[in-house]
């Protein structure tokens, strides 16, 4: 009897089994940019899904170091440049607004992405039998590879790891209001002067229209027709199509922005579980009396690569603190390093951030490090140097959390002045007060994400979340016909009783002059 329940048990495990692999969707991940912060939102999400069952494909610049069951590389190492830890501070700009033009070499460097499509693993895909669910792709700065959807005829998501580029707003079907909306590059924030909406509008027709016109479609065409045929559409309409995006945002953090159904923020899904720090960094966090400030400029920038006055600038600064100081600091040696500093090459960030001793972060505010952070009620001094760092930035000065450096003006005075500024207990209380409104959600990140992303391969698309204006062109979106015909009967309204009146005066003129007669 027991040998026949045993063989019943194992016929019903295997079942179960069995329908959990056919139960599983083919999902193909796109992501051509070769920062590697940006693909580091999104593995949590391509990891979790291969744990779940699901046949998960990933085309990117990164690929797993050690094999994971369900989940297969497809490398286009080469294809374009990749950000990390390679970046001196010279490479950038001196001037906020010089900045805003780094999105035509945004679009430049997308461009060289798309020469991957020309790589033999990829022409090997899109030449093969094979089939997908669902395709999940980084909208960012190329759409060539759009064209994939199009060939497997899968619905589509598309993944932000920043903050909404301008140029996507249309695609989403997402509001436009530069009144209270900055765009990305620009260091404002919710609450605009006169000035600041007079530039933030011109720039949002800049970077939402004439960029995408200029320096990308046309061009993505070009290497789609190219490398895959020339029968293929625009990509810019096939992007019409992708069911939903799903962005790197929280309304806590970012700001409330009037998103449709189809946009769904998921900031923290690249947060994992902290792990036990080396034991060297955990005894000198642990061991401070007045806590510890973790100085890091992320994973592209060369901390290293600071001037000499720079770096004696924040050292006198340092001196004067009774807290410790982890310095992210590439160089073998830092001369004139302060007793209370230590200096490593590489640190764990969200470790170190998630350690109850830490009691500040100095930051370029590139979003990852800001959301660890901000998780874990740390506040920041931030020195932002390219892109969406300045409105990162902003958006941090304005939760009254952070203090905000001048990345081509650093002195020891306003260095002090900053890290006295963050270090107040008031300043502390805000920040564990926002990092309770961050984590308070129905579920995590991570579950979110997965549930949408099986919701679209399940349903086979999400088109109803999406509204009708994305399909609008945009002198309907923007009303301009209407305005055009409202204006023009105005115009002959106002025009009839002018020549009414005109014709109404003469006759009591010449009726007038009669009399007179």
């Amino acid at each position: 009897m027991r040998n026949v329940d045993c063989i019943g048990y194992l016929f019903i495990l295997i079942l179960t089994l069995l329908n959990q692999t056919s139960s599983g969707y083919k999902i193909l991940g796109v992501f051509p940019h070769g920062g590697k912060s940006h693909f580091f939102v999104f593995a949590p999400i391509l990891r979790e899904l291969a744990r779940r069952g699901h046949e998960v494909t990933v085309i990117s610049h990164f690929p797993e170091k050690n094999p994971l069951p369900n989940y297969t590389d497809i490398s286009i190492i080469g294809a374009g440049r990749i950000g990390f830890n390679n970046i001196p501070v010279s490479a950038f700009s001196d001037g906020i607004f010089k900045n805003i033009f780094r999105h035509i070499q945004l679009a430049a460097d997308g461009q060289r992405n798309c020469e991957a499509l020309n790589y033999p693993q990829i022409q090997n895909l899109v030449r093969s039998n094979k089939t997908f669910d669902l395709i999940l792709q980084e909208n960012f700065n190329s759409d060539c590879f759009m064209a994939l959807n199009y060939i497997f005829q899968a619905p589509s998501i598309g993944l932000s790891s920043c903050t909404v580029m301008t140029w996507l707003h249309a695609r989403f079907g997402i509001p436009v209001n530069p009144s209270y909306r900055p765009i990305t590059n620009l260091p404002h924030g919710d609450k605009m002067t006169f000035y600041q909406r007079v530039s933030n509008t011109v720039y949002y027709f800049i970077h939402g229209y004439l960029i995408p016109v200029m320096f990308m479609t046309k061009q993505d065409d070009i290497a789609v027709r190219k490398y895959l045929g020339a029968n293929i559409p625009s990509v810019a309409d096939i992007a019409k199509n992708t069911s939903l995006f799903l962005i790197n945002t929280h309304y806590t953090l970012n700001k409330a922005w009037a998103y449709p159904p189809n946009v769904i923020e998921i900031s923290g899904v690249h947060l994992d579980k902290p792990k036990a720090l080396p034991d060297d960094i955990e005894n000198f966090i642990s061991e401070s009396p007045h806590g510890v400030i973790y100085f890091s400029l992320g994973s592209m920038i060369l901390g290293s690569s600071l001037s000499d006055d720079v770096k004696q600038a924040f050292m006198d600064a340092f001196k004067e603190l009774p807290q410790r100081i982890l310095w992210k600091y590439e160089g073998e040696t830092l001369p004139g390093k302060p007793d209370n500093v230590m200096i490593r090459k590489w640190m764990p960030q969200l470790d170190i951030l998630s350690h109850p001793n830490v009691v500040g972060f100095i930051s370029h505010s590139g979003l990852l490090g800001i959301i660890e952070a901000f998780y874990n009620g740390v506040p920041i001094v931030s020195i932002p140097f390219f892109g969406d760092q300045f409105h990162n930035a902003k958006t941090l000065e304005s939760h009254g959390t952070a203090a905000i450096l001048d990345a081509w003006n650093l002195k020891k005075d306003s260095i002090s002045k900053a890290l006295n500024f963050i270090l107040q207990p008031r300043v502390l209380e805000k920040a564990k007060r926002q990092a309770r409104l961050f984590r308070d959600r129905p579920e995590s990140p991570l579950d979110t994400a997965i549930w949408w992303i099986e919701y679209v391969a399940r349903n086979g698309g999400a088109h109803e979340t999406r509204p009708a204006v994305v399909n609008m062109p945009f002198y309907q979106s923007a009303l301009l016909d209407v305005g055009l015909f409202l204006l023009t009967v105005i115009l002959i309204v106002v025009y009839i009783n002018f020549k009414l009146s005109k014709l109404i005066l003469s006759k009591l003129f010449s009726q007038n002059k009669q009399k007179k007669d």
